[in-house]
């Protein structure tokens, strides 16, 4: 007598398929490699859309600041209220360089300083003059310079003879240039603003490189 005997296996390990709890291990381990990469993707989109927004409100500051420096009122100083007074409606307005301070609700500083000399930037930039008197510079950033802060530069570009050319705000130069910021005559006015901005992933990754933003708007003096 012939005896057969029989082994009964469960249905998914018949089937050829494995265990649900073999299956959700093999899940978390493929996650686990894709996750970093996706993180990586994701963290990648969001800083590129700061710093497309950055960059835009960076240009829509510039642009701003041009237009109100074009303005006699404006002549006087780069950061005290415009004096207005004579206006038939006399108005109540801020400082030229509050412009720059449309960043601040995306965690930029400002910093705007006056020169000290009339024909020479202020400390924390270099200015090599255009070969045409009537066009922008160069204009570089020197010193220590910090992340995620804006650097204000007006200046005035005046090539009539006689005239420094180009024309810094220069409050201890009132003496021997005048206590003017700009002068009449319709001369062109320029606004740069320059931006060093980290992306956050450099920061978690530990890169220490910066992406410069640069802005410059050109008008003329309405005077």
């Amino acid at each position: 007598m012939v005896t057969r005997r029989f082994r009964i296996q469960p249905a998914e390990v018949a089937g050829g398929r494995r265990p649900q709890r073999w299956r959700r291990a093999q899940a978390l381990l493929e996650f686990a490699l894709i996750a970093p990469v996706l993180f990586l993707l994701i963290g990648a989109t969001v800083d590129l859309g700061r710093g497309l927004l950055i960059y835009t409100t960076l240009q829509g500051a510039s642009r701003d600041m041009a237009r109100q420096a074009v303005l006699g009122y404006y002549s006087g100083s780069n950061t005290l209220p415009p004096t207005c007074t004579t206006l038939p409606s006399a108005c109540s307005l801020g400082a030229l360089t509050n412009g720059a301070h449309q960043l601040d609700g995306l965690g930029m500083s400002v910093v705007y300083q006056d020169s000290t000399a009339i024909s020479s930037p202020p400390g924390y930039g270099s200015f090599i003059a255009n070969a045409n008197p009537l066009l922008p510079g160069t204009i570089t950033l020197a010193g220590p310079i910090n992340a995620s802060t804006v650097y204000v530069f007006v200046y005035e570009l005046d090539a009539r003879g006689g005239n420094p050319n180009p024309r810094w705000s220069c409050p201890s130069c009132a003496a021997a240039s005048g206590a003017a910021v700009r002068t009449n005559g319709h001369q062109l006015v320029v606004v740069d603003l320059k931006l060093q901005w980290k992306p956050v992933l450099n920061t978690l990754l530990g890169i220490p490189s910066t992406i410069t933003f640069d802005s410059q708007t050109v008008g003329r003096l309405e005077y």
